[in-house]
């Protein structure tokens, strides 16, 4: 660009495009990767061959449920921040 025409481009390559989105949306703080993470590992250990013989089915199972509920959780709270969002920014 010469100096002449030398203005404020946006993020979609139009000038002055950034204005409509002056802020960057930012998520909220959350346990639910940490508790899906914590849950999978919880499932693998149960299906370990020498926790496997002992208590790896009730390791398993209860690693499962963890992981079914704390997927359900985090797709839940991702609809109503998905939902709180200005109507504008929804695609």
């Amino acid at each position: 660009m010469s100096e002449d025409s030398h203005e404020e481009v946006g993020a979609a390559g139009h000038p002055d495009a950034g204005e409509e989105h002056s802020e960057i949306h930012m998520p909220p703080n959350s346990w639910a990767p940490i508790s899906v993470a914590l849950s999978l590992a919880l499932v693998f250990v149960g299906l370990l061959g020498d926790i496997r013989n002992a208590i790896g089915p009730t390791m398993w199972v209860i690693g499962l449920l963890a992981l079914i509920a704390s997927c359900a959780s985090w797709a839940r709270s991702a609809r109503r921040e998905y939902l709180e969002l200005p109507e504008e920014s929804h695609h």
